[in-house]
């Protein structure tokens, strides 16, 4: 892990050395690659309780990688993977046991960003399409061990902001927000009535920092 990223920092020194001080235009046509990192948190909408669990979902850290191409200046199509973890803190309301450990929740998507270039500032607005997974494991030791999760349709809007700091190499914001469509039970069977959805879960959104290239 230690040497892909400092391979990945050497390219970076490489890309930034090799235009230092040149006052070029932002290449903002061909392969296109960013990623970012920052706060995953649950988002309200998405989360139903069951009768045998209290609590909440609290922020962690996740991640997003988006590789496209640009078309245009104002065009980008491409494939993006969001990885983000969450800390669900229910509870069995009998005991006030923890139910459930650290969880996760990863999407991958098809994309298209569009938007207007301000110098060299670009203001953009990336809509893709999906399927994303929500996993927790248990460890309230009734269950200790078993893996509880939902996959299904999945949107995602995501305005972002980037800055060109050389020719090709770009630093930015972003905030992804995940609409999950997916349903299954909430709980071990018999412990809930009906399909709802998972107690530890709902719509996903990260904020993060971002770092890219133009190649």
């Amino acid at each position: 892990m230690s040497q892909i990223a400092a391979f990945v920092a050497a390219c970076l020194v490489f890309l930034l050395a090799s235009e230092a001080g040149a006052e070029l235009e932002p290449k903002r046509k061909g392969l296109q690659v960013d990623v970012a990192g920052g706060l995953s948190f649950c988002m309200p909408g998405g989360a139903a309780r069951c009768k045998r669990v209290d609590g909440v979902t609290a922020p962690h850290a996740g991640g997003v990688v988006t590789v496209g191409y640009r078309f245009r200046p104002w065009l980008l199509a491409g494939l993006s993977y969001e990885f983000g973890l969450l800390r669900p803190s229910y509870t069995d309301i009998l005991g006030g046991r923890p139910l459930y450990g650290p969880a996760r929740h990863q999407g991958i998507f098809g994309v298209v960003r569009t938007g207007v270039d301000i110098g060299r500032i670009d203001l953009g607005l990336e809509l893709g399409l999906g399927y994303s997974q929500q996993v927790a494991t248990y460890v309230h030791d009734d269950f200790r061990g078993q893996r509880y999760g939902t996959l299904g349709f999945a949107a995602r809007v995501t305005p972002l902001i980037a800055v060109y700091v050389t020719r090709r190499v770009y630093l930015g914001l972003r905030w992804d927000v995940t609409m999950n469509f997916h349903r299954s039970p909430a709980c071990s069977p018999g412990r809930c009535e009906g399909p709802v959805r998972a107690p530890a879960f709902g719509h996903h959104s990260l904020l993060g920092l971002m770092l890219g290239v133009t190649i």
